[in-house]
């Protein structure tokens, strides 16, 4: 019998859009699943409390300043400490669901790597944070673009980003949402590791609709992408119609 692989790190995991999928699943059950983690957090603010109260006393026979460092060093760790166990709850109930009850809506991609589309939203994310070191302005056909306030805009206006990948020999784009990356990774980090993902089909797109251009409605010549993820035969590329996921979870199986 084959081995299941196992879940070793975590790169990427949307603890909202999991939150949902366990709460829609659950039906009936949303609100027990809901108290039950009110619950586990009570329960660990009610230590963390007397932990941080315990440790203000013993730094109080030293320094009174030292104890309210103390406290507020505490308070933080304490914080810190709830919300990984919220996370590895929510985490945990997904991977069970997904692998049980809500198997079938679940999409698995396993063992890929990631490509951006040439001059889209995604492309300049990877690029800004490191342009920002130069000086000058991007030449983006009709537009001029300046690093350092393009950054500055993509981080404050623009939530999910879309990247390429090939399967069953058809390209596919899966969609991440920028906040939900983990252990100091970030969406550059994809294009250079091969991972799994979790996702959720949700629609349908062309690929040339993921330029920037083209987000703009600024009219461009479908001229055929060379990057070379796709076969060069398929002279239709860039207008085909991909199926688009929205990702969960990504990670290293093992």
């Amino acid at each position: 019998m084959k081995k299941e692989k196992q879940l070793l790190k975590i790169v990427y995991f949307d603890e909202g859009a999991a939150t949902d999928f366990i709460y829609i699943f659950e039906g009936g059950k949303s609100e027990e699943h809901k108290e039950n983690i009110i619950s586990k957090t009570n329960n660990l603010e009610t230590r963390t409390e007397a932990t941080v109260k315990g440790a203000t006393k013993f730094l109080s026979f030293f320094k009174a300043e030292g104890s309210i460092e103390g406290s507020a060093a505490f308070d933080r760790e304490g914080s810190t400490v709830i919300k990984r166990a919220l996370e590895s709850t929510i985490l945990t109930d997904y991977i069970e669901l997904s692998a049980n009850k809500a198997k079938k809506y679940v999409k698995i991609f396993n063992d890929k790597r990631l490509v951006p589309y040439p001059e889209s939203f995604s492309y300049y994310k990877m690029l800004t944070p490191y342009l920002v070191m130069t000086e000058g302005t991007i030449d983006a056909g009709e537009f001029k673009l300046n690093p350092a306030k393009m950054n500055q805009a993509l981080i404050g206006g623009r939530g999910y980003y879309e990247l390429m990948t090939i399967e069953k020999e058809n390209p596919i784009v899966l969609r991440f949402n920028i906040k939900a990356f983990r252990n100091n990774y970030s969406i550059s980090d994809l294009v250079k590791m091969n991972l799994t993902f979790h996702t959720i089909e949700v629609g349908t797109i062309e690929l040339n609709k993921l330029s920037m251009k083209s987000e703009f409605s600024i009219e461009e010549k479908q001229n055929i992408s060379g990057f070379d993820l796709f076969d060069e035969s398929q002279t239709n590329t860039n207008s085909m119609n991909c199926k688009v996921y929205d990702v969960i979870l990504a990670g290293v199986y093992r």
